[in-house]
């Protein structure tokens, strides 16, 4: 069966140099949601627990409770209020029209548009959103934005970056709690400094992505379903699309589009970990490629099948089936 294998020392490597970024474990949320990236949330918890993680960002309610008895404090980014908090979590308020939908005593990371123009409050409503929290006794105790360009470190981010700045010191002067800053995500960590008094959410790059002297955690594995002699001229799976010129030992791995890879149609040359190419179009349940053996590495970097199909390292990982069998070596 196919199957996901996740290298536990390379994940607490990029762990470690996420921290000596970040100051200390204490400032770092890791973003678990979508399944960890696809690597597998369950099976890393642990680990990132162990090394010193205590607060986790996930997508949703689902998502917490699957993760709660492994963190202190999770934070749900895409929650849509609904009078039915739970109290243990703690929830992004991402639109002032919502406040009032939340149960009393819910733990509130006040999300603020600095001009991504995605999700928050602008800081012009920033009276009324914070008058808004007290009214309807919500608890805040977080302030958060995200950066739209980081990765390249334009005007744009900088402008983003003052925006915030400025927010903060109007909760400075405004609130008498101590309150959470955070506006770093990966990018912005392994691409500039980040403020003493801010927390970093680190999402792919705790997985090896986003600067190069990381280790990619992931490798995704194929196994053989059946071989034989593609004699010369003959042609293998739909289509016809792959014909050989000269006799082949081929074989066919367990592994297709149905669980989650890109559709390869046979147009470019596809190569597999071990430089193989995959041979004809790839089927929803398996692909083909000269024979390697019982096991075969379809990639251990997702860079290669996302540049292939113009898109990034995030979809081609996130897209893997949750019901790949995963095991941390």
């Amino acid at each position: 069966m196919s199957l996901i294998k996740l290298n536990q020392k390379a994940y607490e490597f990029n762990l470690d140099q996420i921290a000596n970024k970040t100051g200390n474990f204490d400032r770092i949320i890791c973003v678990f949601k979508d399944n960890a990236y696809g690597h597998g949330a369950t099976l890393l918890a642990p680990i990132a627990k162990n090394k010193g993680i205590n607060f986790i960002a996930v997508k949703n309610e689902q998502e917490a409770n699957e993760l709660k008895d492994f963190f202190d404090s999770i934070l749900i980014l895409s929650h849509r209020p609904n009078g039915n908090e739970n109290l243990n979590f703690i929830y992004a308020l991402n639109d002032i029209d919502l406040i009032e939908k939340f149960k009393p005593l819910s733990r509130i990371h006040l999300k603020i548009d600095t001009n991504m123009h995605r999700n928050g409050i602008k800081f012009q409503d920033l009276d009324k959103a914070y008058d808004s929290i007290l009214k309807y006794n919500l608890k805040l105790e977080g302030v958060f934005t995200h950066f739209s360009s980081a990765d390249n470190i334009d005007d744009f981010y900088f402008k983003q970056k003052n925006n915030f700045k400025k927010v903060k010191e109007w909760f400075y002067k405004k609130c008498d709690e101590k309150l959470i800053f955070h506006s770093f995500n990966s990018a912005a960590l392994f691409n500039s400094q980040i403020p003493e008094d801010e927390y970093c959410r680190v999402g792919l790059v705790q997985f090896g992505y986003g600067a190069l002297h990381l280790k990619k955690v992931l490798s995704l594995y194929a196994h053989k379903l059946s071989q034989r002699i593609l004699k010369a001229g003959e042609s293998i799976g739909y289509s016809n699309a792959y014909t050989t010129l000269k006799d082949l030992n081929i074989a066919t791995y367990d592994l297709g589009y149905g669980d989650g890879l890109f559709r390869y149609d046979a147009k470019g040359e596809l190569r597999l970990a071990n430089g193989k190419k995959i041979l004809g179009k790839m089927s929803m349940d398996s692909f083909s490629c000269e024979d390697s053996g019982d096991e075969i590495c379809v990639f251990d970097d997702a860079s290669v099948w996302a540049n292939f199909f113009n898109t990034i390292d995030y979809e081609i990982l996130v897209k893997l089936h949750p019901g790949i069998k995963r095991i941390i070596i």
